[in-house]
């Protein structure tokens, strides 16, 4: 169940006001899926890039092995057979399949990290571009905090342009940019013609992703010994100065 978002920033934004002094630079990475090309993925699979492991998965837990989607050439056309792929890429991006699940934790145990943007767009089930909703499909992004709980915002995914569907860059509001969490999933919902969004029903919530930037948290030690440095700095520039 999704946790109100004005409850948890009270609750978090408190903190982070009070030790804003003391917080340590935040390292924050982007992953753009420029390592694996051609993977074929199966359930149960990882990948790691720039400090972060992403674990894909189906709907079906105990289909381990099961495909659920592939790290994708975004120039090469024919990279997807009989389905509709995004144009607008110029890089790799990985394909998410058959209601499949994107779940990313940093590589480092317990990090909390911030989910600042990402390029997505929907992938279609059908190649004919004239089978599509204005609204295609939501990406909902997922995201736990050390506490257990958890929230999601869902992000619209447009139906087919003239070319095909085009990959949109989202930024995350500031409410949800700035909460720390510990595990964040990404998955599709497909929408029909009515206007109603389904997740792990039809099949088809299917998506690409790309260029995730996410920002690792300083834990609470290291916030410290950055602030107790930084005055130390300070007070040796006013001793010079005295």
């Amino acid at each position: 169940m999704a946790v109100p978002l004005g409850n948890t920033l009270t609750k978090l934004l408190g903190a982070t006001l009070a030790t804003a002094a003391l917080a340590a630079p935040a390292q924050a990475g982007v992953i753009g899926f420029e390592t694996g090309y051609g993977m074929a993925i199966g359930s149960g699979e990882t990948y790691s890039e720039a400090g972060f492991d992403l674990l894909f998965e189906a709907l079906d837990y105990t289909a381990v092995g099961s495909a659920v989607g592939a790290i994708i050439d975004g120039t090469d056309p024919t990279a997807c057979v009989d389905m509709a792929c995004p144009v607008g890429n110029e890089s790799y991006y990985y394909g998410a399949f058959n209601d499949s699940i994107v779940y990313v934790t940093s590589s480092t145990a317990g990090q909390r990290f911030n989910v600042n943007s990402f390029n997505a767009s929907f992938i279609g089930a059908d190649p004919n571009l004239t089978s599509y909703p204005i609204v295609a499909g939501l990406l909902r992004v997922q995201g736990w905090l050390a506490d257990g709980r958890s929230t999601y915002l869902d992000f619209r995914l447009d139906g087919p342009g003239t070319n095909g569907f085009d990959f949109g860059h989202y930024v995350a509001p500031s409410a949800f940019a700035s909460l720390d969490f510990v595990q964040v999933a990404f998955f599709g919902l497909a929408c029909g013609q009515s206007g109603t969004c389904t997740p792990f029903v039809t099949n088809q919530g299917q998506f690409g992703i790309d260029d995730i930037e996410l920002t690792a948290v300083p834990e609470p030690a290291s916030a410290l010994l950055f602030g107790l440095g930084l005055a130390g700095l300070v007070a040796g520039a006013r001793r010079r100065k005295a």
